[in-house]
């Protein structure tokens, strides 16, 4: 049996004073010792990138690490957590499978608008990790452009864990996303015209702000699914793409709202967790601390059941 865990905290980003995090490199080693104290993890199965180490370059170059010298009995565990800031851009490769063209992007600490760190480099990595390996990708970030506002009150000293694109691709991201919007209601309510005859123009217009919610969540249901890039692994998301991942100061320091809730079910259960308790637990930990967030959790019906970071095997 082999264990590797890839940890990634970025406060701080190249030339972006503005950008200034101030918990994800506590989250990383928070997460640190939580693996060593309850999963048997040792110093040389954990690699740490903070800061100006988890460059662009400096990520992959963990992810590597990260993915290799399986024993190859099915017993081999990996996870990947980072802590960091989120965005989108518009995709562009004509040829980019996600139907809304818009790739959700992580945040190295030298981000690059013209060359971000996409969903598709992601899950080209995932896709190729053998069966038989319990792989957990955790992000603490938000991975969506679609969030509104921080909705938490200003005395929990909160920012939020995501940057926004430029005003031209917030425009191009805006458009398709408008476009989707358009056709998937025009679809529905050709499905359901009969229904729709005799409202009047207000009743129109409130089925059509709930046709966008619902589209929303479909949208939020497949980049879940696709960030993971198969059903054989399991993703652990800080929160729903219309709400923001929180970064405050937490029981005495700055920490990630979702990872300090992480940890918080974990030692609670003396590290004897299911994938699911976690998420349950996680989402009771931040509602009780006032966090607005939804976390959430991807990954097929027997992975819910299996206890977090435990071989298949």
């Amino acid at each position: 049996m082999s264990k590797r865990a890839l940890l990634v905290g970025i406060n701080q980003f190249q030339g972006r004073p503005e950008w200034l995090l101030r918990g994800c490199v506590n989250d990383a080693r928070a997460m640190s010792e939580l693996l060593k104290q309850f999963y048997g993890f040792q110093s040389d199965e954990i690699y740490t990138a903070f800061d100006s180490d988890a460059s662009g370059e400096g990520i992959r170059a963990g992810l590597a690490w990260l993915f290799s010298g399986y024993d190859g009995d099915g017993k081999d565990v990996r996870l990947f957590h980072i802590a960091s800031h989120g965005t989108q851009v518009t995709a562009n490769d004509e040829k980019d499978e996600e139907e809304d063209r818009l790739d959700e992007v992580i945040v190295p600490f030298d981000h690059d608008w013209s060359r971000p760190f996409t969903d598709d480099q992601l899950r080209e990595t995932f896709t190729a990790i053998p069966e038989g390996v319990n792989f957990t990708f955790i992000a603490d970030c938000c991975h969506s452009g679609s969030i509104d506002k921080d909705l938490l009150p200003a005395e929990f000293d909160v920012r939020p864990r995501r940057v926004e694109p430029p005003a031209a691709m917030q425009a191009r991201i805006q458009a398709l996303t408008d476009a989707r919007f358009s056709a998937e209601a025009q679809e529905i309510e050709a499905r359901y015209s009969q229904a729709l005859t005799g409202l009047t123009f207000a009743e129109r217009r409130v089925k059509e702000r709930g046709l966008r919610e619902q589209i929303k969540a479909l949208l939020f249901a497949e980049r879940k699914k696709k960030m993971v890039g198969s059903e054989r692994h399991v993703l652990l998301a800080a929160c729903e793409d219309v709400q923001t991942a929180a970064d405050a100061f937490i029981e005495g320091s700055y920490r990630g709202a979702f990872t300090w809730s992480l940890g918080k079910a974990i030692t609670e259960s003396n590290g004897n967790i299911t994938y699911g308790d976690l998420h349950g637990l996680s989402a009771k930990a931040l509602k009780a601390g006032g966090y607005s967030q939804n976390p959430q959790l991807a990954c097929n019906d027997a992975r819910r059941g299996l206890r977090f970071l435990n071989s298949l095997a």
